[in-house]
């Protein structure tokens, strides 16, 4: 893992992103600290966690399938009604942080591939007027295998092996991310940038067709309703559902919103939340063996 281009780009871009102090909750360890933090923990550090925090008094439990509804209650009464945390519950807040743009390489020897990783703090939690579009937009941009991202760095120039975008905002915190990863031949480093922010400053400045919009509505409302036919998909969500106090009325106005977009309104959420000059950038990989002049600088991934 030390040595791998993935989890090298991954954690310095979050440790960027995130830049809270060793002491705080949220803190980003290196992978230094991690196993530092790993080596000194012992059993009875676990132990006395476990008993000064765990408990099923502040807990939500979902269930899914076919079952006797009575017979679960029961069961998760005898099983956890008497289980209690001894400390009060307190909700781990966490905020939006306006952190300068870096462009950074980070040199893996002997890594077949190369990574690219680039992401953006926004300031929007997941009810907010505009944040479908924004949704919908992430989806048209690196969200499918028709994605603008996708189609031109995969397809068209033959970049990539793999590349999408991602985008996530708190349900109860305005903080989100936006965000895009690659991963190709070392000697495409340069190109692979130069194509994925043309792509986003295309996106921003000519907006997407109606057609375009129209089959991204299909595929991504497909998605959704596919995850609810999952059993495991579904008690995850009736969970957090009852935790945020939503019930999939919720769920059912957002995909309303969803099919009612027009791409005015996606060009216009994604302008005023993505600016590509505030990307910050990491990319790792074998960098130094292709500037000594390796074979096959230059070559088209296929």
């Amino acid at each position: 893992m030390r040595s791998e281009p993935n989890a090298l780009a991954g954690l310095q871009l979050e440790r960027h992103l995130n830049p809270y102090t060793p002491e705080h909750w949220l803190y980003t360890p290196t992978l230094e600290e991690r196993l530092q933090r790993l080596q000194s923990v012992s059993i009875e550090d676990m132990r006395g966690c476990h008993d000064d925090f765990y408990g099923a008094n502040n807990s939500e439990l979902a269930v899914v399938g076919d079952f006797d509804a009575a017979q679960i209650v029961s069961l998760a009464q005898a099983l956890f009604g008497d289980w209690t945390s001894p400390r009060p519950f307190t909700r781990i807040t966490d905020s939006y942080r306006d952190v300068p743009p870096i462009n950074r390489s980070l040199d893996t020897p002997d890594k077949a591939n190369a990574v690219f990783r680039a992401g953006l703090n926004l300031r929007v939690r997941d009810d907010q007027p505009d944040y479908p579009a924004l949704a919908l937009g992430n989806y048209l941009l690196g969200g499918s295998a028709d994605s603008r991202l996708w189609r031109r760095i995969r397809e068209q120039e033959g970049l990539s092996y793999s590349v999408h975008s991602w985008l996530t905002a708190g349900s109860l915190d305005a903080v989100g991310e936006f965000g895009v990863s690659a991963i190709y031949a070392p000697q495409n480093r340069a190109r692979v940038e130069s194509e994925i922010l043309d792509v986003l400053q295309q996106a921003l400045r000519e907006g997407f067709g109606e057609n375009e919009v129209a089959e991204a509505k299909k595929g991504y409302l497909a998605l959704r309703k596919l995850s609810r036919t999952q059993d495991a998909a579904l008690a995850t969500r009736l969970a957090n559902n009852l935790y945020l106090g939503r019930r999939f009325a919720w769920d059912a106005q957002f995909d309303a919103r969803i099919a009612a977009l027009t791409p005015q309104q996606i060009q216009e959420a994604l302008r005023k939340y993505l600016d590509p000059k505030k990307l910050s950038i990491v990319k790792a990989g074998d960098f130094t063996s292709i500037a000594e002049g390796s074979v096959g600088a230059g070559r088209r991934t296929q």
